[in-house]
């Protein structure tokens, strides 16, 4: 597949790897609850960056490769990799600790 391809196609919930159109399963309700505070606590923190659920992000042409991250803070995109229940990482120089438990909790408040 070619960038001018994927341009083409109507939006939807796929993703492509290595040239391949992969479709992305929906979202469950805890994990769609998850992004929505993520990219809500972290835009909220970093006032200086933006942070964004759900855009496309095209890492290669070559073969195309493009993903959609949940969240996507100011642009910028480094793999941290995956994580579950509490995480600590730098960004950008200051510590973020998550707690992505509290995050997918049904009563999670909002900041």
């Amino acid at each position: 597949m070619t960038l001018d391809v994927w341009a083409a196609m109507p939006q939807n919930r796929a993703e492509v790897a290595g040239g391949v159109l992969v479709a992305s399963p929906l979202l469950d309700t805890r994990h769609q609850m998850a992004v929505t505070r993520l990219a809500y606590w972290l835009d909220e923190r970093l006032t200086e960056l933006a942070a964004f659920a759900g855009v496309e992000l095209l890492l290669a042409e070559e073969p195309l490769t493009i993903r959609v991250p949940d969240v996507l803070v100011d642009g910028e995109y480094e793999n941290f990799g995956e994580h579950t229940g509490k995480v600590s990482l730098d960004f950008d120089g200051t510590p973020l600790t998550l707690d992505l438990d509290a995050l997918t909790t049904r009563h999670a408040q909002r900041p």
